[in-house]
């Protein structure tokens, strides 16, 4: 698995980090993941190929307690992380805030997460991560003035070291991915219309990788899935029928169209 992150993300990294030291610092990551799994099915540590650091934001210093053996950001940070975040994902769909960046600025040549990151942090993130069907968190502790070891937890909380990420062009082709930015959706809002005038209620989900889920109750026994791609309606989207007993599900692209949205094979 290879993480790399981009070189203005570094930028912004190691300055935050030196601003601090030797104290510890936190600086807020946001990650795009390349992976080998189906859209909507569950994200594991193993099928993940890539990790791209495309964005960072620094925690503002009044919002963080530094000392030299431990940062931490204070309780109303939240607040400023998901007015952070949601602009953010918005503009480049594929990011995710599924991972941690802090330094141990006494270690150099290698350092591991410590009891406190893998409790206070590494944790808490797999179990939020794990509700949005990513089965593993990410630890990125940057040492030695400065290089950025890698870690990740995964589904089973074993710690597992990725290495040090890789510095990248901003041009690199996995940032550009990672910074995919979604068309105009305004047929999103007219296709709800419809369906609703129907009598049929979508609920909406979005998925990693900019994947955006419609689900719709057909009958009791029936729902219907439709996973919309970032680059729609360049790329068709795919439908599924799933079964509500047994969860099993048959991809009906060839035979099925929804409300004047027809769909290639």
């Amino acid at each position: 698995m290879r993480v790399v992150v981009a070189q203005s993300c570094w930028n912004a990294i190691t300055f935050e980090l030196d601003r601090v030291a030797p104290r510890e610092g936190v600086v807020l990551p946001l990650v795009a993941l390349e992976h080998r799994c189906e859209p909507c099915a569950p994200i594991d540590l193993h099928d993940i190929t890539t990790i791209a650091i495309a964005e960072v934001r620094c925690v503002p210093p009044e919002l963080q307690h530094n000392s030299l053996l431990r940062v931490a950001a204070l309780p109303r940070s939240d607040a400023w992380a998901d007015a952070v975040v949601l602009p953010l994902v918005r503009r480049y769909p594929r990011l995710r805030a599924a991972a941690y960046v802090h330094s141990h600025p006494f270690a150099y040549e290698r350092t591991s997460p410590s009891g406190g990151d893998i409790d206070g942090h590494m944790i808490p993130l797999l179990d939020n991560n794990r509700e949005s069907g990513l089965l593993a968190s990410f630890s990125f502790i940057a040492c030695g003035r400065w290089k950025l070891p890698c870690f990740a937890m995964d589904a089973s909380r074993r710690v597992i070291e990725l290495g040090d990420a890789e510095i990248v062009d901003d041009a690199d082709p996995i940032i550009a991915r990672a910074r995919t930015t979604r068309p105009p959706r305004f047929w999103l809002k007219r296709w709800k219309q419809r369906l609703r005038a129907r009598g049929l209620a979508p609920r909406i989900d979005e998925l990693f990788d900019g994947w955006t889920r419609a689900r719709i109750d057909l009958d009791e026994r029936s729902v219907l899935v439709v996973l919309f791609p970032l680059a729609f309606p360049d790329e068709v989207p795919r439908y599924f029928v799933v079964d509500r007993g047994t969860g099993r599900s048959e991809r009906v692209d060839r035979r099925f169209s929804l409300d004047g949205l027809e769909v290639a094979a």
